[in-house]
């Protein structure tokens, strides 16, 4: 899997941490780092909620995948 640098940018721009990303999700920490990374594909619920905190729409924007 390619690391997924558009969900990372998209957390950054907004200037949160993968840790608050996280808690306003509903997931841990190390889900969005995998995410980020490319480790791990996230559900569709988690990628509208995902999409939703950054502010970004469509998801398909963010998500490699």
């Amino acid at each position: 899997m390619a690391t997924n640098i558009r969900l990372q940018t998209a957390r950054e721009a907004l200037g949160i941490t993968q840790l608050q990303l996280a808690e306003k999700v509903g997931r841990k920490e190390i889900e969005i780092s995998r995410y980020e990374t490319g480790r791990a594909i996230p559900d569709e619920d988690t990628k509208r909620r995902i999409a939703e905190v950054l502010q970004v729409k469509p998801t398909y924007e963010i998500y490699d995948c």
